[in-house]
This record gives structure tokens, C-alpha cells and sequence, in this order.
């Protein structure tokens, strides 16, 4: 496939000013790969809290009394294994001090909101799930709602990876113009498109393993795409210099 060949080039450092002749569809696909990639921690991560989500119908009958009034928990304090997981129910924590939990913590219903772990800015008002109101419809919902849970967790996941997409494209065109401009100023002939083109291939290679590392590790190793300069000043050597004019 054509896609693979840009590939075979970058890492044999072959052919390089053939990059002018990537399909602009296949800089689009490597943008969004790149996003997945980055994606990828948050991507595993809550499609695990997810799958702990699935098994609260094993613990329905111990979920404690309460009720949801004026926006605040009121009821039991009470504290639920899940797997290697806590569901924490609570009045005495609020969300502005949710960073005060365990990190065994999964969910929370705290005095004036919920908490799920793993999830940014991942503390809500009451107001976000306001079908639940009391012990009985939060065990109804567990019953019947978490089949379309997944629904909801996909509709998540793909407007975080748009997010992601139109950031990484924004920031690529930049540098893009960027080195460009610099190229240009060293008396080369060059595009910004050229420089756009090959550098989602190199930012797609180099962000594979910096996503697969902060899956393993929760730690992301940009210090992997320092590898980028050497693609990066090979094709910069590949220019051509411009003609000097006569005037």
C-alpha cells in the first residue's frame, strides 16, 4: 500500500523529497492516529472504570439509603468494594476537596456532587444525573441503564479524540510554517506543505510508543520525540538551495 511506502522511506531515510507527493487524505489519517495515541491513556483508563461500572449489579442490595435533596447526599455513610475499586458514599467531602479521596476511590457520592475517578475536571453537581435521587433509582438505573452506558462512553471518547485532532493539526501547521520559514531563511527551497506532510508521518511513528508507554507506565515519555530532530534535519539537508538571482 502507497500509506506504508512513506513509512519505509522515513525509517530508511529514503527518497525524502518524494514527500511532496503524500495524498493530503493520508496527513489527515496521521493527525488522527497521533490523536488516538495521546488518546490512548485516557481511552483505556475509562473504559476500565466503565467495565467496574458494569459489575455494581453484584453489589446492589449493600448500596446504603439515601436521598438527594436541595442538590446535597443525604443518607448513610457508607464505603462498597468493587473489585480492587471503593464506591464511596459520604456528606462529610465535598467535591472541592475530592482530591483528599483515596485513589481506590472510583465513584463517589459526595455531600454536594458526584466524583468519578479517571475522568477530567471528574467531580459534577447533583444536577448531572438528576434521574437519580435516591438508593432505589440509582439501583434501577444499575439494573437497566448500563447497557447504554457504553453508548455514552463512545460518544465521550470519540469528541475527546475530535479535540485532540483539531490541536495536534492546528499545532503541526504552525510548525510546519514554521520550519518553513526557517528553511527559507537558510537560503533553501521549500513548502510549509512538504514539511506539514512528512512531519505527520514522524509525529505518527513517535507517538505510538509514547501512547503504549503511558498505558503501562501513566507516564508520558515526550522526551521520545527528541528522535523527531533527526528525520527533521535529514530532509532539511535534502533541500535544495535556492538559485542566487542576479540582479
Amino acid at each position: 500500500m502507497k500509506y506504508f511506502n512513506f513509512i519505509k522511506r522515513l525509517v530508511t531515510f529514503k527518497k525524502y523529497p518524494l514527500f511532496r507527493t503524500v495524498p493530503f487524505r493520508y496527513l489527515l489519517l496521521n493527525i488522527l492516529l497521533v490523536s488516538i495515541f495521546i488518546s490512548l491513556p485516557f481511552i483505556t483508563s475509562l473504559l476500565a472504570t466503565v467495565n467496574t461500572f458494569g459489575h455494581l449489579s453484584e453489589i446492589g442490595d449493600e448500596i446504603p439509603e439515601f436521598q438527594i435533596e436541595g442538590g446535597e447526599y443525604q443518607g448513610e455513610e457508607k464505603e462498597l468494594s468493587l473489585n480492587e475499586h471503593q464506591i464511596l458514599f459520604t456528606s462529610d467531602i465535598t467535591r472541592d476537596e475530592s482530591d483528599t479521596l483515596d485513589e481506590a476511590v472510583l465513584f463517589g457520592f459526595l455531600r454536594d456532587g458526584i466524583y468519578i475517578s479517571e475522568i477530567q475536571n471528574g467531580t459534577f453537581s447533583y444536577s448531572f444525573i438528576g434521574d437519580i435521587i435516591d438508593n432505589e433509582s440509582l439501583e434501577q438505573f444499575v439494573s437497566s441503564q448500563m447497557s447504554s452506558l457504553y453508548f455514552y462512553i463512545f460518544i465521550y471518547i470519540t469528541l475527546y479524540i475530535v479535540v485532540i485532532y483539531f490541536f495536534i493539526f492546528t499545532l503541526m501547521l504552525f510548525l510546519s510554517l514554521l520550519l518553513s520559514f526557517i528553511a527559507n531563511f537558510a537560503g533553501r527551497k521549500t513548502d510549509y506543505m512538504n514539511w506539514f506532510k512528512i512531519g505527520s508521518y514522524i509525529m505518527m511513528i513517535l507517538t505510538l510508543p509514547i501512547g503504549l508507554f503511558a498505558v503501562f507506565t501513566e507516564n508520558f515519555y515526550w522526551i521520545i520525540l527528541i528522535i523527531a530532530l533527526i528525520p527533521y534535519i535529514y530532509y532539511f539537508k535534502k533541500l535544495p538551495k535556492q538559485k542566487k538571482t542576479h540582479s
